[in-house]
Order: structure tokens, then C-alpha cells, then sequence
């Protein structure tokens, strides 16, 4: 109890030391918060203060760099204030206290000149973390605490991971886990996270109550999977990097907790303590190539019986399956008294009209986009996601909320011969209207118009056009050389949001 009271302490102190300076010297403001309390551990509870911390909700990897339709120019790599809080606000929507990140990007020469967090040997994109500073700032205006893990065991294309870090150490790949040189230039990276201080609201990172946890990196496991190399020669490394590093962290950031990220031996990661959370990663289509996908229910079961007694357990990644498979997933998180769990994963509002699309492993999932639409009816998004906002308010033992008024205002621009805009969060549909005088009067000549349109998306990932927007709606009936007034606003059960701003067109 008196350590959480310190913890309490040193938020509140920070915050108003940062207000007498910010009045003192002009600097931004904290964003308003609804923190009280950096979250801890209790046995295998997490607590916010004297409250059990509980949560369901939905990953959200690109919201700290955005991975698919990046623009030529590169412009859109690191989400804008709108695009955050367009995520933030959707998680909130959907009930959720809590989201997931995905591991910051370091630099690979095969990436062709894509933004990343870790540029160099000891080197850092002060661009990059200006847009994580965000992040976190603005969670604290939406209640969803973030789960940030370090670095991927993988080498996916513009994140990369381990055998990148590597290189830029000047060591062959798989000297990540062993080699003194690079563990040194690693604990260099975790300084100058782990005490960074935010330029939007002035918290250290290490005393940033938004913060739930930090994970030491994304699937360890997959390392040697992914590489074909004997796993029982790997996964000793493995652990002994994962005890070691885990106590650096400890010592220069004792306020968070950490949570593992697989590929040792759970048992010792159980026992250490420095590590409070266990994690799993739990997906249906892991096991179709060899047979009947897996039942997801029996396996968390299974992990929470390992860890009853001792440590939080969370299912920080799930998804890709039937309906029903995870309808049942989620309720055994609920039942079994799991600290949580978050889906995979939400894509938001791209701010130059539509949405971020990612195609999920070559499954029929394309990212969840609250609150669903048609295009999604392949992997039922608008059920899943419904389902998902039940069981975030089940979890947490209360009502769930009313829904909320989209917001903000559309906005809406021309694209060649048509239209695309920016949504409004939570929108169902769009309503056009159009005039002949900016001042009115209006005509609806369109309604029930949705921003979320697939074309190919495994192509168009990957192609030229996909750093251009969609063009969503296109105007018949206009009469060629006249010139028109438009404006859009937004809809959803709860009612309308503002309008748009007047679009003037005479094409």
C-alpha cells in the first residue's frame, strides 16, 4: 500500500511541477487526464489502486506507425493527431480500457527508405517518437492504458526486429540474444525509452500512469520457428536474454510492470521476479494447415491454470477464427478471471479520406474498423465487433455504455471526378447534401454511404495506388460545368454528428 501511494504521489508531484513550469515558460499543457493510479500487481490480479484492472478490447499495431497505404512520399508513416485519437476513441467505443501496440520499427536497407524508430547503432528518429509521445499523451484522454512491446523477434517488411537491431550493431544475426556489444547498445535503447520525457504532456515515460505495461518484445518464440532453428538450442538464449534484460528494466523504470513475450520456458518466467504478466497469443488458423483448427477455450484454460496463484495472465493477441470460436474465447477470459484480452486488431481513419486496410495472414480478415460495415461481412465484423463491446462491459462487471454521437465533423474533399473524406469516428454512414448557393438550400442526394470499400486488398496493400485514398462517392446526377455546394455529415444509431465544412465544386 505505501508503495502505491509513492507511485501516487510522484504522478500528481509531476503533473503539477510540469504546470508551474508550462505557466512559467510557455510550455504545452499535460492533456487532461483520467489516470489516478499507475497499474500494478497483485498475486494474479492486476489492480488500479484498490480496484481488479480488467479489460477486452482490440489490438491496435499501426497506432504508433502505420504499416499499409503509405503514400510515396512517405508523409503518412507516423500517424497524425487525428489518426490516434480516431483509434483511441474507436477502442473506447467498443468498451475497451486497454490496447496493444505493436514493436517499434528499426532500420533495414531492404525497407527502401521507410521512417523507423531505430535508425542506427544508438541512434533514434526523434520524428518517430514525437508521434509515440502523442500516443501516450492522448491516451490519458481516453482511458485506454497502452501495452508497448520493445522490439519483433520477426523481420517483417518496414518494422523489422532482433537480427536488424543486430546489424546495426555490426554483429551477424543471432548475436541479439548473446553478444555483449549488442546487449549493450540494446540497454543504451531502453535508457533512452525508459527516460524519455514526453514532448506533449512532460511525464517521463517511467512515471506515465497510461502506460500498463512494457513487453519485452513481440513472439519470442517465432525466432527460431521462423528461421528453422532447433528450439531447444534457442528458447535457454532466449530466457536467459528475457531474466536479464527484465532487470534492467526494472531498475531504471520500477513503476511498470513487464510482461514476457514467449519463447523460454514458462515456468522460470513464472518464478522470476521481475516479470509480473504472462502473455499468450491464441489464433484459430495457426493450426489449419495440419488438420482441425484449434479450439482456443481449452488452451486458455490451460495457461490460466499455470498461472493461477502466481501471476496476471493476459491474451494480448487473438483472433482470426469462426465466430463462435471466439465468442467462446472471450467468454473464458471473462469466466476464468483473465486480466484481459485484445483482439487482432483495429485499423483506423486514414486522414487523407477512407480507412487503413491489412490483410491478416492471408486469412478473409482485414482488420476490424468500428463500428463494421458491409465490406467486412466475410469475417463478420460489424457481429464480432458487437460482441466484443458486450464482453468489454461483461469483463468489467457493469452496464454497457449508450452509443456515442460520431465525432468530429467529417471532412469532406474532392478526388478526381468524385469525393472521399475523412470520417467521423463511430459513424455508421454518411448523408451528402448539395446546393446551388453555399448558404443553402440543402438536398440529401445521397444516404447510407459507407467509407469502409474494399477492392483487392492483397493487392492493393501492396501496390502504387494504395497511397491514394479510395474514392467513395461519385455525384450522377450533377449537371457537368455547374458549380455546386456540398456538405457531409456523419450517422449512426445515436444520431448525426456536425456537418462538413462546404465543399464548392464546379466539375
Amino acid at each position: 500500500m505505501k508503495q502505491n501511494n509513492t507511485r501516487i504521489l510522484t504522478f500528481a508531484t509531476s503533473v503539477l511541477l510540469y504546470l508551474i513550469i508550462a505557466n512559467v515558460f510557455g510550455q504545452p499543457k499535460p492533456v487532461k487526464s483520467v489516470y489516478k493510479n499507475i497499474v500494478t500487481r497483485q498475486g494474479d490480479k492486476l489492480m488500479d489502486g484498490n480496484k481488479e484492472f480488467r479489460f477486452m478490447g482490440l489490438a491496435a499495431p499501426n497506432i504508433q506507425q502505420n504499416e499499409s497505404q503509405i503514400r510515396v512520399d512517405r508523409t503518412n508513416r507516423f500517424p497524425d493527431e487525428y489518426e490516434i485519437r480516431d483509434i483511441l476513441d474507436g477502442i473506447q467505443r467498443i468498451g475497451g480500457l486497454a490496447t496493444r501496440t505493436f514493436s517499434l520499427s528499426v532500420y533495414s536497407p531492404d525497407d527502401k527508405e521507410m521512417p523507423v524508430y531505430i535508425t542506427a547503432k544508438r541512434t533514434y528518429n526523434e520524428e518517430a517518437f514525437q508521434c509515440l509521445d502523442r500516443v501516450i499523451a492522448l491516451s490519458h484522454e481516453y482511458n485506454v492504458r497502452l501495452i508497448i512491446p520493445f522490439i519483433a523477434s520477426q523481420s517483417f517488411g518496414g518494422i523489422r526486429g532482433v537480427d536488424e537491431f543486430s546489424t546495426l550493431s555490426g554483429k551477424p544475426k543471432g548475436s541479439f540474444w548473446t553478444d555483449e556489444d549488442v546487449k549493450a547498445d540494446y540497454r543504451h535503447f531502453l535508457d533512452f525509452i525508459l527516460n524519455r520525457k514526453n514532448t506533449v504532456n512532460g511525464l517521463l515515460y517511467k512515471n506515465d500512469p497510461a502506460i500498463l505495461c512494457w513487453q519485452l518484445g513481440n513472439e519470442f518464440g517465432s525466432y527460431p520457428g521462423d528461421r528453422g532453428l532447433p528450439y531447444d538450442e534457442w528458447s535457454p538464449k532466449i530466457l536467459a536474454w528475457s531474466l536479464e534484460m527484465a532487470a534492467y528494466i526494472k531498475k531504471i523504470d520500477p513503476n511498470h510492470l513487464i510482461m514476457e513475450a514467449g519463447g523460454a520456458d514458462r515456468k522460470a518466467l513464472l518464478a522470476d521476479p521481475n516479470i509480473d504478466i504472462i502473455s499468450d497469443h491464441l489464433y484459430e488458423y495457426w493450426n489449419k494447415m495440419g488438420g482441425r483448427p484449434w479450439e482456443l477455450s481449452p488452451i486458455a484454460k490451460a495457461s490460466r491454470e499455470e498461472c493461477k496463484g502466481k501471476k496476471p495472465l493476459m491474451v494480448d493477441e487473438f483472433g482470426l477464427g469462426s465466430t463462435e470460436n471466439l465468442r467462446e474465447l472471450m467468454k473464458t477470459i471473462r469466466e476464468e478471471n483473465i486480466s484481459g484480452g485484445l483482439m487482432w486488431s483495429i485499423r483506423g481513419h486514414r486522414r487523407d479520406g477512407g480507412w487503413y486496410y491489412h490483410n491478416e495472414g492471408g486469412t478473409t480478415v482485414n482488420s476490424f474498423h468500428v463500428p463494421g460495415f458491409a465490406a467486412g461481412f466475410v469475417y463478420e465484423e460489424t457481429r464480432m465487433l458487437d460482441l466484443l463491446r458486450t464482453e468489454a462491459f461483461l469483463i468489467r462487471g457493469i452496464t454497457p455504455e449508450a452509443v456515442a454521437l460520431p465525432s468530429p465533423a467529417p471532412v469532406l474533399m474532392q478526388k478526381g471526378d468524385g469525393f472521399t473524406w475523412r470520417g467521423s469516428t463511430g459513424a455508421a454512414f454518411y448523408t451528402i447534401e448539395r446546393s446551388e448557393s453555399a448558404k443553402g438550400p440543402w438536398k440529401v442526394i445521397a444516404t447510407g454511404l459507407e467509407d469502409s470499400v474494399l477492392a483487392d486488398v492483397v493487392k492493393f496493400e501492396s501496390s502504387a495506388e494504395a497511397s491514394e485514398p479510395l474514392i467513395l462517392y461519385y455525384d450522377e446526377s450533377k449537371i457537368r460545368g455547374k458549380k455546386y455546394f456540398y456538405r457531409l455529415k456523419g450517422e449512426n444509431t445515436a444520431g448525426s454528428s456536425g456537418y462538413s465544412m462546404v465543399l464548392e465544386t464546379d466539375k
